[in-house]
């Protein structure tokens, strides 16, 4: 009788970490995001406007309050830049549609090829369209130097609250 038991129990067991379709399981599909922007070359001191639309026909996820939008570099891939754009106050108010609206300053872009890209940070729905910067902004070098301060900073923290961790815990081990 006990072997049955744990033959029983061992079946179960395998049925648990056995891999099964879930009906249901499919995720809703996302909304559709659109992006547009003034100007697709941008000369010196003519900033850059971006207007995005998120549509949900069939998807069920909420509208955000803002899309998230990322500049890459198109040539090295690299992330040069990243934004927030918040929801246009003027735009009609439509249940299933939502725009969006901001402007980058082009004094803050590199040279060259960019790809920008919109995501809505709900759903993670994104939309692309590529742009050319003529010169470099004169802003552009402090915005690098920024971004770099920021990831030390980041990383000396983390470091800093590791140790004081492992501290903590040493101290805590001690009788």
């Amino acid at each position: 009788m006990c072997g049955v038991r744990l033959f029983l129990l061992m079946a179960f067991s395998a049925l648990l970490i056995m891999p099964c379709s879930v009906s249901g399981a499919t995720p809703p599909l996302p909304p559709l995001l659109t992006v547009s922007v003034s100007n697709d070359t941008l000369s010196p001191g003519e900033n850059l406007s971006v207007s995005a639309t998120w549509s949900r026909d069939e998807s069920f996820y909420r509208p955000p309050q803002s899309v998230d939008v990322q500049i890459y570099s198109v040539p090295g891939g690299s992330f040069v830049a990243g934004y927030t754009v918040p929801e246009d106050e003027r735009a009609v108010f439509d249940g299933d549609t939502r725009h969006f609206r901001g402007v980058i300053a082009s004094s803050e872009l590199p040279a060259g090829r960019l790809l920008l890209v919109v995501v809505d940070p709900v759903s993670g729905a994104d939309a692309r369209v590529p742009i050319n910067v003529t010169e470099p902004g004169p802003d552009f070098p402090k915005i690098q130097v920024q971004g770099y301060l920021d990831a030390v900073f980041f990383l000396v923290v983390g470091v800093l609250l590791v140790v004081l961790g492992a501290g903590l815990v040493l101290l805590l081990r001690r009788p």
